[in-house]
C-alpha cells in the first residue's frame, strides 16, 4: 500500500519536473493543473467562484504564501549576489596594484625566510596559484 502512494507521489513530483506545472494568472503561484487547461490556481478557482475553501485549501494557500515569502527572498539574494560580484569583478579588473602586491607578497612569506614552515608554505602556494590567474 505505501509503496503505491509512493509511487503516486514520485508521479506527481515527475510532472512538476517536467514542466507540467502552472503560474496561476491571479495570484502567480505555481500549480499543476489537473486537466491541463486551467488557468488558475485550485484556491483562486475557489475563491473566484466563491465557494468554500476547506483544510486542505487552507493549507494550500499558506503554502503558496510560504512558497511566494521564499521566492521573495531568493530573488533577492540573487540580486545581492550579483551586484557583489560585479563589485568584486570591477575592483580586480581596476587594480593595477594586484600582480606587484602578489610578488611583494610572495617574498614576504616565503617559507626560505620563515624556517620552512607549514603555514608559509600554505599561503606561497596560494600566492602562486593567484599570481598564475
Amino acid at each position: 500500500m505505501f509503496t503505491l502512494i509512493a509511487e503516486k507521489r514520485q508521479k506527481v513530483l515527475d510532472e512538476l519536473g517536467q514542466g507540467l506545472s502552472r503560474e496561476c494568472n491571479a495570484c502567480r503561484t505555481p500549480f499543476v493543473p489537473v486537466k491541463g487547461f486551467e488557468r488558475l490556481c485550485p484556491i483562486c478557482f475557489k475563491l473566484d467562484r466563491g465557494y468554500e475553501l476547506y483544510v486542505g485549501d487552507k493549507a494550500l494557500l499558506q503554502l503558496q504564501e510560504q512558497h511566494r515569502t521564499l521566492q521573495a527572498e531568493y530573488d533577492a539574494l540573487g540580486d545581492r549576489y550579483r551586484r557583489v560580484r560585479s563589485k568584486a569583478k570591477a575592483l580586480m579588473k581596476n587594480s593595477s596594484l594586484l600582480p606587484q602586491r602578489v610578488e611583494q607578497l610572495i617574498r614576504l612569506c616565503h617559507p626560505d625566510k620563515h624556517g620552512g614552515s607549514s603555514l608559509s608554505t600554505e599561503v606561497t602556494q596560494w600566492l602562486l596559484s593567484v599570481r598564475k590567474k
